[in-house]
């Protein structure tokens, strides 16, 4: 892979903050953006989970399950970087 799994990270809370409110996404949504964006650096689905469990795991983003299956991704709030404009707000 080209480029790092933090760098990967970023940009898919990035993609989920950005389209907050507009769009909900699966995590295969997610993989199929990344993986398209990323096609010359070689990033795999593989790497694309590796980054969703570090953000998952450092609780910026959370699964919101509906009968058992995972319908789509939120943002927490509070977790964006400082100095950016994302509104992100967790929805029940």
């Amino acid at each position: 892979m080209g480029i790092d799994i933090k760098v990967l990270a970023d940009d898919m809370y990035n993609l989920v903050a950005d389209n907050h409110g507009i769009e909900r996404y699966k995590p295969q949504d997610i993989f199929k953006v990344m993986i398209k964006k990323y096609a010359d650096d070689g990033v795999n689905k593989k790497d694309c989970k590796t980054a969703l469990k570090e953000l998952i795991q450092s609780e910026k983003l959370v699964y919101t399950v509906l009968n058992g299956s995972c319908t789509s991704l939120v943002g927490l709030p509070g977790c964006e970087e400082e100095n950016t404009d994302a509104d992100v707000a967790l929805k029940a």
